[in-house]
């Protein structure tokens, strides 16, 4: 019996320590406070990897290791693309749909 508490214990540490060690890594690599990021995923065609691109990014977002807006940047979206993008700008309040022509000022002014 007391060969099977002390792997149990084992394990337990070690499982702890692996969730220290996470959560630590996690902190060296959020973006310090005061420098403002920004996550540029360009639009183009249908928009078949932007769906992915941006819950990628809120998933991050959602740990903590990430802080800045998202923004989708209208390179070369076709309608069907533009409308998806615009779903995913609607869905969730943290992503900006840009057009690429202006992304020089939205870029300045924040």
């Amino acid at each position: 019996m007391g060969v099977f508490w002390d792997m149990t214990l084992a394990v337990a540490c070690i499982l702890g320590l692996a969730l220290v060690g996470g959560w630590l890594f996690g902190l060296l690599l959020r973006p310090l406070p005061g420098r403002e990021a920004k996550v540029v995923i360009p639009g183009r065609g249908e928009g078949e990897e932007l769906e992915q691109l941006v819950r990628s990014f809120l998933w991050l977002r959602g740990l903590g290791l990430l802080r800045c807006p998202i923004m989708i940047v209208d390179v070369d979206l076709t309608p069907a693309g533009w409308e998806l993008a615009l779903r995913l700008a609607a869905r969730w309040p943290e992503v900006i749909l840009w057009p690429a022509s202006d992304l020089g000022d939205y870029i300045s002014r924040t």
